[in-house]
């Protein structure tokens, strides 16, 4: 995260409107000034510049590439000269300020150089200096990279479960040992167009190529030497793609009230972190909790009272739980929680514990009301199908009504 940003702008409005967007909006501790009379050592320790380019700026602008400083330009000018002296800084990205955007589009970058840390890309090519240029470029984006140096490389760094998750992969056609078309064939065999989006860079302008990269599931593709702007616009425009499917995936996947996962999520998600260890040969639990007497909080205080104890629910099992457990809400006044890697005596525990928490947590439902909710548990630990764990798990929590209600109940 950018803790400290620097403008450097003679045009006094200009700046200000800056410095008052990036403060309201992305809440970062930006400081303004018109002109560079003042201690010079004193501007290198900020970690992301918004420069105007003039004469009186050259030098600086320098200084901060040369160490590897985030440098945005702002100019008035747009034009040949312009650009090409822009492009020999070396620097994030440049506005043109002609425009009543232009301060919307700084914002954007400073926007995206911050997000674009919590991204990782593949880059693979048998070309040490085409693997070099590419890390200077996105070096200058704050983005982090992973290399290899062909397909088969990269194809087993993609299929290791402990390596770190890829954003983005950029892969040249041809190398050894695999080639850039059978990575792309073997990515879509795992990876869906969306969640891992694939740019294909090669020296070949053969159109009959390019539509089979693109048919065989590349997102983009891009001839060598390619312009840099070209090249990290791609590559703003993929990321774009995944961040817009994750967030998409991520609302259809919680539930708007509680906050937690919904049932989507658990039979996406829940029931492959059981399958996984299930292969790793791990004991795991599945349990799941009603809320007691729900109808009567419902009828006595109302639906919006009803919320409230879901939410109070739902925060207070969260709690107690396991950073491994996945917590769902399945349903009404039902919720799901998955205990992966977790043998039966620790799963009823963790279930006890739960249920003591909700019964001795006041629930707030407006107004100053407190009341007491409880719920009941039903455990299961036998490993087969999860609708059939789960349809035990109900049967156990409906014992735990029936015998009642405030309790955790299992096959032992």
């Amino acid at each position: 995260m950018f803790k400290k940003i620097l403008i450097i702008d003679n045009d006094v409005l200009f700046n200000r409107k800056i410095q008052e967007k990036l403060q309201n909006s992305l809440h970062f501790s930006v400081t303004a000034i018109e002109d560079l009379d003042t201690n010079i050592e004193a501007l290198f320790d900020y970690e992301l510049y918004i420069i105007r380019l003039d004469d009186k700026t050259d030098d600086i602008i320098k200084e901060l590439t040369d160490k590897d400083k985030f440098v945005i330009l702002i100019t008035q000018h747009d034009n040949k000269d312009i650009r090409e002296k822009i492009l020999s800084y070396h620097v994030s990205d440049y506005v043109v300020t002609n425009s009543s955007a232009s301060v919307g589009f700084v914002y954007k970058i400073v926007q995206r150089l911050e997000s674009n840390t919590r991204k990782t890309i593949l880059t693979v090519d048998d070309s040490k200096l085409v693997l070099t240029q590419m890390a200077i470029l996105l070096s200058s984006q704050n983005i982090h990279y992973v290399q290899c140096s062909d397909g088969a490389e990269a194809w087993e760094y993609l299929q290791n479960t402990n390596s770190k998750k890829i954003d983005l992969v950029i892969t040249d056609y041809e190398m050894p040992n695999m080639n850039g078309y059978e990575l792309v064939k073997n990515i879509r065999t795992t990876f869906s167009f969306e969640e891992l989006p694939v740019l294909v860079v090669s020296g070949s302008e053969d159109t009959y190529m390019i539509s089979r990269f693109l048919k065989v599931g590349a997102n983009d593709y891009i001839t060598k030497p390619f312009i840099n702007e070209e090249f990290m616009g791609r590559i703003t425009n993929a990321l774009l793609i995944v961040e817009m499917f994750d967030k998409i995936k991520s609302m259809a996947m919680t539930d708007h009230l509680t906050g937690i996962h919904n049932r989507v999520y658990f039979y996406e998600a829940g029931i492959k972190i059981l399958e996984n260890a299930n292969r790793a040969k791990q004991e795991s639990a599945i349990a799941m909790i009603d809320i007691d007497n729900f109808k009567s909080v419902n009828d006595t205080y109302g639906h919006e009272a009803g919320d409230r104890a879901l939410i109070h629910v739902a925060n207070t099992i969260k709690k107690a739980l396991r950073r491994s457990d996945v917590l769902v809400r399945f349903g009404g006044e039902e919720f799901v929680i998955l205990l992966p890697n977790c043998p039966h005596k620790q799963a009823m525990k963790v279930m006890q514990k739960v249920c003591d928490y909700v019964a001795k947590s006041p629930c707030n439902i407006g107004d100053n009301t407190e009341i007491t909710v409880t719920i009941s548990i039903g455990v299961t630990s036998k490993i087969v199908a999860v609708d059939q764990m789960l349809e035990t798990a109900d049967k156990y929590m409906y014992e735990a009504k029936q015998s009642g209600k405030n309790r955790v109940v299992s096959q032992d």
